[in-house]
């Protein structure tokens, strides 16, 4: 009985031996950001602005159901300045087909409030569309249903807004101070919380029994979740986002 007990924990411990180590985590996948997102204000469409080396790629997308409409590829021409702001031509066939504008920081009332690059207008072809862009952006993004920025006011509080699709054609352009372009928001919360996370951040804000979470990871996914009272109501993925923050 005795060898018969010696030898059967010999086996277990030549089998516990033999089981391989735990495989370590996979790391996480880190999504490219875009180059910018273009949110119309005049007119109903969002543009988000990928690009690589030379080579840019804007997706087209209908603000009244945040559906993709159109993709498109360009190659990015020399940058030129004039009048304070920065033109990038797009070529297709050797042929200028469209451009982006973009305000030299410098040329801002508050410089260090450009927190996202501050490209004010794009053309693509015979369409010519104005940016929306407000100073000291730290998140810019859109569901199916909205657009929506997060931002900080002068003392570094922190805003958020959205602007529902459903009164996008409506709602006219107007401009704020710091060389802000936008259109009159459909919710705004003010006094925000921010939570870094290894894997995005979290932005939470309270307003009237409502509160607005929006989460971004890093591997390019996130959702803006709203509840009442503390319970769910609503909550939407993010088709596009773009973080911002400020000069070092």
């Amino acid at each position: 009985m005795r060898r018969t007990a010696i030898a059967l924990l010999l086996a277990l411990a030549a089998c516990e031996r033999s089981e391989p180590p735990p495989l370590p985590p996979a790391p996480q996948q880190v999504a490219e950001p875009p180059w910018f997102i273009c949110d119309g204000i005049d007119a109903p469409a969002l543009y988000v602005f990928e690009r690589e080396g030379d080579v840019v790629r804007v997706a087209k997308y209908d603000k009244p159901n945040g559906a993709i409409v159109e993709r498109s590829e360009y190659q990015a021409a020399a940058e030129e300045g004039a009048a304070g702001s920065v033109y990038t031509g797009l070529m297709q066939n050797g042929a200028e087909a469209g451009a982006a504008r973009q305000i030299n920081p410098g040329m801002l009332e508050t410089p260090g409030a450009a927190y996202t690059p501050p490209f004010s207008s794009i053309r693509l072809g015979e369409e010519q569309i104005t940016c929306r862009w407000l100073p000291r952006t730290r998140l810019i993004g859109f569901t199916g249903r909205r657009s929506f920025v997060v931002h900080e006011d002068g003392s570094g509080d922190l805003i958020y807004t959205t602007y529902d699709f459903a009164a996008a054609a409506q709602q006219p352009p107007i401009e704020l101070s710091e060389n802000g372009r936008t259109t009159p928001f459909s919710v705004e919360a003010r006094g925000g919380e921010e939570r870094l996370t290894p894997n995005g951040a979290e932005y939470t804000f309270d307003n009237r029994g409502y509160r607005y979470v929006v989460t971004v990871s890093r591997d390019g996914t996130g959702a803006l979740t709203v509840l009442q009272n503390g319970a769910e109501v609503q909550s939407e993925p993010l088709i596009a986002f773009q973080q911002g923050s400020a000069a070092e």
